[in-house]
């Protein structure tokens, strides 16, 4: 089943409203009709999404948040809800994030809250998953565990909407990936647990894209997996001439 690449960009805590429009201008000149085979999902600071979504108007590159509140209560100083994601634009959503997990406690049940109440208020959810630095479990266990929980509840029709990222803990903030064979074994584990869950056909559309110090030199190495439709970067997706030529690899691999 064909499957739409995907090029997510997660620009964490970076990024002015001047830097992020100029980011939105250069990549459209640098990407191209490349924009018309890759869906190009830009993950800002809350704060630039707003100006953003109104430069991105007509245009295929969609919005996310990098992340959303447990709980609907408004009364949560510094957080934001689902329904205020969409109300500024977005379409998707970063859910379950190493470092969310690490510095706010997140774990296995908060994410899946999450993940309901994103589709609630009409987001998909961009679910990351992946082995733990101090998890002793095999590769398969571990995401066989955190899946399982964090979709708990979800139903077929919800599940084909979302995209799942492979990001084992160990690849964030380093300067090589995961190797080709570990991030093939996990988006290929990824996809099986999805096929027992939901069957064939849902397996089969459900976009699964690889995240941790992704470079344009490493793509078509990691893009070699047939389960992997696409990257994730975060340092590499602040620069439009990089990140076009990550979205260059993706096309050029998987389009």
């Amino acid at each position: 089943m064909t499957r739409t690449p995907m090029a997510l960009a997660n620009w964490k805590m970076s990024m002015t409203v001047a830097e992020s429009l100029a980011f939105v201008r250069d990549l459209r000149a640098l990407a191209g009709d490349l924009l018309d085979q890759v869906e190009v999902v830009l993950c800002p600071a809350y704060t630039v999404l707003w100006p953003l979504a109104r430069a991105l108007e007509g245009s295929p590159i969609q919005l996310g948040g990098q992340d959303v509140a447990a709980t609907t209560d408004p009364a949560h100083t510094g957080h934001i809800s689902a329904a205020l994601l969409a109300d500024a634009g977005c379409r998707w959503v970063m859910l379950g994030h190493w470092e969310v997990r690490r510095q706010r406690g997140d774990d296995d049940a908060t994410v899946n809250r999450k993940v309901h109440l994103a589709f609630e208020a009409g987001l998909a959810p961009i679910l990351l998953v992946g082995e733990a630095h101090d998890d002793a479990a095999p590769q398969a266990e571990a995401l066989e565990r955190m899946l399982g929980r964090t979709l708990a509840g979800v139903e077929a029709e919800q599940a084909v909407r979302m995209a799942i990222v492979y990001e084992p803990e160990s690849a964030i903030g380093v300067s090589q990936p995961a190797s080709p064979e570990r991030v093939a074994a996990g988006s290929a584990l990824v996809r099986a647990w999805l096929r027992r869950r939901w069957g064939g056909d849902v397996a089969g559309r459900v976009r699964i894209i690889y995240g941790g110090s992704v470079a344009p030199e490493h793509a078509a190495e990691l893009l070699a997996s047939p389960d992997l439709d696409g990257l994730g970067a975060t340092r590499r997706g602040r620069n439009a001439a990089t990140f076009a030529g990550i979205v260059r690899q993706v096309a050029r691999a998987k389009a």
